[in-house]
């Protein structure tokens, strides 16, 4: 009987220990899986979502995709860096907070650390290393063009009939024109001033109003057909051509959101489903991302007494930071520049400059570069430069991990409401239509300002070249990917930059 009982202990045990190796090899394949992408996160937060759909869903299946889903729409809509928030979630569900700390920082590392490194060679070695990097950038660019066409399509192919498959086609040019209009225009070369050229948060703004004021009930024509009106104003009055005087915004945004808060409040009061509000996940969370950036900004502390001060404002620009990178250079220009942090030679010319031809997140890359600069100006030390950007990275990794979480929270609860369904059913064609914006917006600003900076003039011609080099590599890979080759994605990554590499040092 003794004997027994000891078996059946050691089996236990056994069955413990293989599923805490298993458990810690799913966790570091995670964590290597969100630093490669951080690595190559060319194009902003919204390009690396097909990426990180294809490495955590498709290949290394460590969510599913309607986890997936969910975590995308949650970084949609709140403030903060995208693709530190959607790793966040993925790592939180796959591994806790361990998983959530090393995902999200794991995400943002590559593009902050190459940041203040460039920054701290660059005057040494002039610009010659900046203009390697760009040249491999315009690589990986195509590369992103090619995934976020690839998306899209994708998205399309979801579609459970002919009929919704229609919808998301419909959905999708909308979007991409009512957003991608200026970069349409520039694709061709023509001089026309855009209707509309909105953005990605006025986008997802119109959006939302509609699904909210609907209540998700978008058949209802005593609703929608408001919302419709309303909308089409709000669009012509926010669209670049303002064909509603800009004066009428203050009352169309305020007219707008009462009318969407009352939708949610009806849509809350009338579900039948009461889920109580995950309060230990959203303290636990929130506390632990508060340890975190405490414990990175001990050595600033030690350095300056302006880091306090620093901290603070590197939350306020996080929370203050809707509609992507663009957005944040305009948040961190009134805080930072005006606020006497940085001056504005050093911001555009040290930080701005080096972070636009890096990889992962602007957010995390412009608020370690502008901690950098100030740590680096204290006593010209490159080490205390470095100590007080682990401030500075650890407060947009944290302050982004953190909003995402309060979010979830809210969405974990409500998540039973119509509304959640109807965002859940079309947040991805309105997402595809966005990405359509980014892969031309890469391919105008990215590629071709890249390849005419190195080549001082008119060099359309070398980056369509490029581009289609890139992009027919690729398709051949792909082509042999479904026919069993198992091609890893650093390989099509290496020969991407590679081609590009080559063909720009060639040239110029």
């Amino acid at each position: 009987m003794n004997i027994t009982a000891i078996q059946i202990s050691e089996k236990r045990q056994k069955v413990k220990t293989s599923d805490e190796s298993i458990k810690m090899r799913k966790f570091i394949s995670m964590t290597a899986t969100m630093l490669k992408i951080g690595f190559i996160g060319f194009g902003g937060g919204s390009a690396l979502i097909p990426v990180i759909e294809e490495e955590v869903v498709e290949k290394d299946k460590i969510v599913s995709e309607e986890e997936f889903n969910d975590d995308v729409m949650i970084a949609s809509i709140t403030p903060g860096a995208l693709p530190v928030e959607v790793a966040t979630g993925i790592g939180r569900q796959s591994s806790g907070l361990k998983g959530m700390a090393a995902a999200a920082t794991a995400m943002a590392l590559p593009g902050a650390l190459l940041t203040v490194l460039l920054q701290a060679v660059i005057s040494s070695a002039g610009s010659m290393v900046k203009s390697q990097i760009n040249y491999l950038s315009v690589g990986i660019s195509a590369f992103i063009i090619l995934t976020l066409l690839a998306y899209s399509l994708g998205t399309v192919r979801q579609a459970v009939n002919k009929r919704e498959g229609q919808l998301y086609s419909l959905i999708i040019l909308g979007v991409f024109l009512l957003s991608g209009e200026k970069s349409i225009y520039q694709l061709f070369g023509l001089n026309i001033k855009p209707i509309f050229a909105l953005s990605t948060i006025q986008v997802l703004g119109a959006a939302f109003f509609v699904i909210l004021f609907t209540k998700g009930h978008l058949r209802c024509l005593r609703r929608s057909i408001p919302a419709v009106i309303i909308t089409g104003c709000y669009l012509l009055c926010v669209g670049s051509a303002h064909i509603i005087p800009l004066a009428a915004k203050p009352f169309i945004l305020a007219l707008m959101a009462v009318l969407a808060v009352l939708g949610l409040a009806q849509s809350v009061l009338e579900s039948p489903q009461k889920k109580a509000f995950p309060v230990k996940r959203l303290v636990t969370s929130v506390g632990f991302w508060l340890i975190f950036v405490a414990m990175f900004s001990i050595p600033a502390m030690f350095l300056t007494a302006k880091a306090l001060r620093f901290i603070g404002m590197g939350w306020l620009s996080s929370v203050m930071s809707f509609g992507g990178g663009d957005a944040y250079l305009s948040v961190a220009q009134g805080l930072f520049v005006e606020g006497g942090v940085i001056n504005n030679a050093d911001f555009y010319g040290n930080v701005v400059s080096v972070a636009n031809a890096l990889p992962g997140s602007i957010l995390c890359k412009i608020l370690t570069g502008i901690a950098y600069d100030v740590g680096y100006n204290l006593n010209g030390s490159i080490i205390e430069g470095l100590f007080v950007a682990l401030s500075g990275f650890a407060c947009s990794v944290a302050a982004s991990g953190a909003i995402f979480e309060l979010v979830f929270c809210v969405y974990e609860k409500y998540e039973s409401l119509q509304i959640f369904a109807v965002v859940k059913h079309f947040i991805r064609p309105i997402i595809s239509g966005l990405l359509l914006t980014v892969a031309v917006s890469l391919y105008t600003s990215g590629i071709c300002g890249q390849i005419q900076e190195a080549a001082g003039g008119n060099s359309s011609i070398v980056a369509f070249v490029i581009t289609f080099l890139v992009i027919i590599a690729n398709l051949v890979l792909m082509i042999m990917q479904r026919r069993g080759k198992n091609i890893h994605l650093i390989w099509k990554i290496v020969i991407s930059a590679g081609i590009s590499s080559i063909g720009c040092n060639l040239l110029f």
